[in-house]
């Protein structure tokens, strides 16, 4: 008994998708280009510098105190603005770290100040000018952006 093959050994090595398929790939990649030449050229998408829309700013620098406080101060006139004990503003030390090991490995002291901004749309940035690097403080919850906008504070008002 003979069994006919189960395809066509002449057609195994054929190739060639139909016509349609890749004009259809032709016309998707085509469309792709000119969508995304047309978003550039419009602007859609665009999103906007925070900086643009800073309401309000404020010069810090930020040191170590003594038995690991935390020591914000003016960087014009020195004065204090804000010292948390040790043991308290966890948030605040770590992400001021982070943002220190930045400097360090560029190679940058702690003398210079960071730069803390509150946007139009009351959101707060921590900008370190030296280094470009910057942190959205409200995306770590608005418990830990509240130590920081204290800082906004008069110190008299900032507990």
């Amino acid at each position: 008994m003979t069994h006919a093959p189960l395809s066509n050994p002449a057609h195994a090595h054929d190739l060639h998708p139909p016509r349609g398929l890749l004009m259809a790939i032709g016309a998707l990649i085509l469309f792709t280009v000119l969508a995304v030449g047309a978003t550039r050229i419009m602007g859609a998408g665009h999103v906007t510098d925070w900086r643009a829309i800073s309401a309000e700013s404020r010069a810090l620098v930020f040191e170590d105190g003594v038995n690991g406080s935390i020591v914000v101060r003016d960087p014009a006139t020195g004065a204090l603005v804000r010292n948390w004990a040790p043991a308290t503003g966890g948030f605040v030390r770590t992400a001021m770290r982070s943002l220190a090991l930045q400097r360090r490995q560029m190679g940058i002291g702690s003398g210079p100040a960071f730069v803390l901004h509150r946007t139009e749309n009351d959101k707060l940035i921590m900008e370190d000018p030296e280094t470009g690097e910057w942190v959205s403080l409200d995306a770590f919850g608005s418990d830990n952006a509240a130590e920081f906008r204290k800082l906004l504070q008069p110190m008299e008002t900032a507990p």
